[in-house]
């Protein structure tokens, strides 16, 4: 009688983040599952882990699905469906990646074949029971959650000079606390910035809970918080702002702490030189042919309005390549012949950006669209993404070994090497925090950077940008990397044509 061959599943176990009474230990599914695996004739290797079933990104969840591509699995085991996930999105990409790799998905209740249609669809049924249990979960503990709050009980890890006792509530740290004291003394009272505060806290020997010296944000943070008058503050998405005063006992008198916010406030105005010349195009634009970051200024429309200083009649231009240099620039380039890129109104300009970010909206959608399908391949987009910058990361390991080796061979003096290595070792760091961002990147994740991206466009195309350029900017920033203009010919006897090229930040 020939031997029946084994079948090789992952089996997954995830335990739940959320409390709910009724979620199974990972040690209760592992038993389970792995009483399966024998009676049915598998082998299997296991993935477990403690997290969110809305999380996509989960290291073990991730990790399996790499092992899957493998080639070797005939399938996934788990205890039930929502293990994997209870999100919407994610089911869609889960089955999507299934049924690509021709993969089962074992529960202890049913098997199902993922190029079998019926199958499908009572999955999808099962997933949005699942879904709706879990939001079902989530209002209860987050009802539960505010009714504590409302009793004082404060979420979190306890701030600095505080503590918890047993039912969650604040008490003062016995040495923590003081130091708290002598930071709102030196602020309020003896009139210390937080330089200063800062430099005292050192001198003295203070150190943060952590260990290390005091920071100016360490500071600022203590003396923004208003758990030290003995309140406890909660604002939730969707609810009302909590605020439960001598919800434990105050570090803080409420006097000395208004005073503390009164001088913060006074503090945090920007002086008016360093609010000008901010507009929305600033630092964007670029000339393609002599790489220079083009400037701005104000032009008067008339005539007449510049011979009384009419400020009212002045019109934002875009500056021609040389007038945007700096006088150091301006000079090295003396004698040599001007680019012929010309200036503009930079309305016009803004006008035109505005225009063909409307339409990259559309293929935002259309980029979004080729991910869920499955037609637009992240995964390996990913893969040889990160193999680049590990070949880059390599190459520039061989360059440090070979100065090494010419100091030793006396090619380098000391300080040329040490310089030299200094360089490759930064570049090196800028590599590997490259490919630390691009860690459980998948089809989710791009997903999720694109919607952020539109969003964004949205919020720009909404907004009154003449009356908050400083915000317009700084949008337009988050999603453009440069926009290259370009006008050969001047305005004179009327507006002439220009292009615009926009290059977008990578969301890979």
């Amino acid at each position: 009688m020939t031997k029946a061959i084994k079948k090789l599943v992952a089996i997954y176990v995830r335990k739940s983040r959320l409390k709910d009474a009724d979620a199974m230990e990972i040690s209760r599914q592992l038993e389970l599952l792995t009483d399966y695996a024998e009676a049915n004739n598998m082998d299997y290797e296991v993935f477990s882990e403690e997290g969110s079933s809305e999380d996509w990104n989960r290291p073990e969840y991730q990790r399996m699905l790499m092992e899957l591509k493998r080639n070797i699995y005939d399938g996934v085991l788990c205890t039930d469906q929502d293990r994997i996930t209870r999100d919407r999105t994610d089911f869609g990409l889960f089955v999507r990646f299934m049924k690509a790799e021709g993969l089962m998905l074992f529960t202890l209740n049913k098997t199902y074949n993922f190029m079998n249609d019926d199958d499908i669809y009572t999955l999808g049924i099962q997933s949005e029971m699942d879904n709706h249990f879990m939001r079902m979960t989530k209002r209860k503990l987050r009802r539960g959650r505010i009714q504590a709050i409302k009793k004082g009980v404060f979420f979190g890890i306890a701030p600095y000079g505080y503590t918890k006792d047993e039912t969650k509530h604040l008490i003062p740290h016995p040495e923590e606390s003081k130091i708290v004291e002598e930071i709102y003394n030196m602020y309020v009272n003896e009139g210390l910035n937080q330089a200063e505060l800062v430099e005292q806290l050192n001198m003295r020997g203070k150190l943060t809970r952590a260990g290390k010296p005091f920071t100016v944000r360490a500071t600022s943070l203590i003396l923004s918080n208003v758990a030290y008058r003995g309140t406890v503050h909660y604002e939730l998405t969707g609810e009302d702002v909590i605020t439960v005063e001598e919800a434990h006992p105050a570090l803080i008198d409420a006097d000395t702490y208004n005073k503390a916010q009164l001088i913060r406030a006074g503090k945090r105005v920007v002086p008016q030189s360093s609010q000008r010349g901010v507009y929305s195009l600033s630092r964007l634009l670029v000339c393609p042919k002599c790489n220079q970051t083009l400037s701005f200024c104000q032009k008067y429309t008339k005539r007449s309005a510049r011979n009384v200083l009419d400020k009212a009649q002045r019109e934002l231009y875009v500056l021609n390549c040389h007038a945007s240099k700096g006088q150091k620039a301006k000079a090295e380039s003396k004698g040599q012949e001007r680019c012929s890129n010309n200036g503009i109104r930079s309305a016009r300009v803004e006008q035109d950006i505005l225009n063909k970010l409307r339409e990259h909206l559309t293929d935002i959608d259309k980029e979004i669209e080729a991910v869920l399908s499955g037609s637009k391949d992240i995964i390996s987009k990913v893969a040889l993404k990160q193999q680049e910058l590990t070949l880059q990361y390599n190459n520039l390991e061989t360059q440090k070994k070979n100065v090494q080796d010419g100091f030793k061979m006396g090619i380098y003096e000391a300080e040329e090497a040490q310089a030299e290595i200094k360089s490759i070792k930064e570049q090196q760091l800028a590599v590997q925090q490259e490919l630390q961002s691009l860690e459980g990147a998948d089809a989710k994740s791009e997903v999720e950077k694109q919607k952020k991206a539109k969003e964004k466009i949205e919020r720009l195309l909404s907004m009154d940008i003449e009356a908050n350029p400083t915000k317009a900017n700084k949008l337009l920033h988050e999603v453009i990397d440069k926009v290259y203009y370009w006008k050969e010919q001047s305005d004179v006897g009327g507006e002439k044509d220009f292009v615009t090229v926009i290059e977008y930040k990578e969301t890979l």
